[in-house]
């Protein structure tokens, strides 16, 4: 496809490889010159100086040919300038926009229905959010990511020695779950990523993503050696929007919930926001204060200032106390792949989860669900099979799929398999993928229609 990108941000510029790396041709617009510079020499993309949310700049980088747009600058005008001119002044049929004002979803929701064509609406705040609410329950999670309308959960855990999984080959793993489907989709061990077959063995340090019935989580969660907390209750650190917004969820569903801001004004407008949360004014840095609020007796540590390195450190203050779960908001590449060596249990990065629901929309067939894991080098990828594809046209064995990408499960009507190789996918059937990054293009042929 020909693909426009304007912004090249940490969002923009993951986007852009992703989609060079799937075979795309890829035009990365950005009007910083510095900026432009630095992705010229970290990126096998055509880049283009100028304002994307111009028509000259637009027309200049192909919008006339232009199959997939995607406006992902760090300003929701501007975002919306870019899907208005490609949507109805170009009549691009596939636009995606980052937008972080709810207002400005309603705007481009409103914009799609009148003008039509597939376009989405990306907000990475929101999409933070839910991922710690998804994460909170489940004790030593690195990730925890629903497929097939919740009927399968991914989850990741790192494995400790005294845990009862290691040791154990994969082939085993139906020994100790006959009943319900449970296999174990990537494993990332001494720094390497790797797709899993059935003579491998799990092993004490590793960090391994399960599939599993949700069901089954106490099982697993036994089995790891890992308990839930006693006491329900959640501490914030940083009054930003995601803190406020993840404030204002666990509020919701009645979880007792501190937030910590050092900026007194902001302190102010949170307390001013929130309603049953206790809003204190000082670090989450603190030792004393932390320890003085009970640290060591809560559930989760969210650590959701804008100075990521800040986060870092506040959950390892919190877990050193005695904090049963910490995440932190991270999106800088250098720090992602430290945490899990340095005991933090969890990574949230809006950056990552505003490019895995991107390349949700940009791949071809119908992709209902994309997961990009830590450090990005897998992905989970959840689709349709069409009647007519390359999916449905042989068994599995003989569907010759590349090296790298496994299908793990399928959903039929109410039913959630793990086929052997002799199994088809049957048109209408919901495919669980799981691929190394550089092979996730190659998915394309075999999900894409053949008329």
């Amino acid at each position: 496809m020909q693909v426009i990108v304007v912004g090249g941000g940490l969002v923009g510029s993951s986007l852009a490889a992703k989609l060079a790396g799937d075979g795309h041709d890829v035009v990365l617009v950005e009007r910083d010159r510095k900026l432009v510079s630095q992705l010229n020499e970290q990126l096998d993309v055509q880049t283009l100086r100028g304002n994307g949310a111009t028509v000259p700049v637009l027309l200049q980088a192909g919008i006339e040919n232009c199959d997939l747009l995607f406006a992902t600058t760090d300003s929701d005008e501007a975002n919306m300038v870019v899907a208005l001119v490609g949507s109805a002044l170009f009549k691009v049929r596939r636009v995606v926009a980052r937008l972080r004002e709810s207002g400005h979803e309603e705007s481009f929701r409103a914009i799609a229905s009148e003008i039509g064509g597939e376009r989405l609406a990306i907000n990475p705040d929101v999409a933070a959010v839910e991922r710690v609410v998804s994460l909170l329950p489940v004790p030593g999670a690195v990730d925890v990511v629903p497929f097939f309308d919740g009927g399968l959960i991914v989850a990741g855990f790192v494995i400790q020695d005294a845990s009862e999984f290691n040791g154990l080959l994969l082939s085993h793993l139906r020994l100790l779950f006959p009943a319900t489907p449970m296999l174990v989709v990537a494993i990332r061990r001494d720094g390497t990523w790797m797709v899993p077959h059935g003579d491998a063995e799990i092993r004490g340090g590793d960090l391994v993503y399960f599939a599993m019935d949700p069901s089954e989580m106490e099982n697993v969660l036994s089995l790891l050696g890992l308990k839930r907390s006693e006491e329900r209750r959640v501490m914030i650190a940083g009054a930003t929007r995601i803190g406020i917004s993840l404030a204002q969820r666990l509020e919701s569903m009645k979880v007792p919930v501190t937030l910590f801001e050092a900026d007194s004004a902001l302190c102010e407008q949170a307390a001013s926001t929130l309603d049953d949360t206790l809003v204190i004014h000082g670090s989450a840095t603190d030792r004393e204060l932390l320890v003085e609020e009970g640290a060591e007796r809560v559930e989760g540590f969210v650590a959701c200032a804008d100075d990521h390195e800040e986060n870092v450190v506040s959950c390892l203050l919190a877990r050193r106390l005695g904090a049963a779960h910490t995440f932190a908001l991270v999106d800088n590449p250098a720090l992602v792949g430290l945490l899990g060596e340095v005991g933090i249990d969890a990574v949230i990065s809006p950056r990552l989860l505003s490019v895995g629901l991107a390349l949700q929309f940009a791949r071809r067939g119908r992709v209902t669900a994309v997961a990009p894991l830590i450090e990005d080098s897998v992905e989970v990828i959840e689709a349709e099979a069409q009647p007519r594809s390359r999916l449905v046209k042989s068994s599995l064995a003989e569907m010759a799929l590349p090296r790298g990408i496994l299908i793990a499960a399928l959903q039929r009507e109410d039913r959630i398999l793990v086929p052997k190789g002799d199994d088809r996918v049957v048109p209408g059937d919901k495919v669980m993928f799981i691929t190394t990054a550089e092979n996730a293009g190659q998915l394309d042929g075999f999900l894409e229609v053949n008329i």
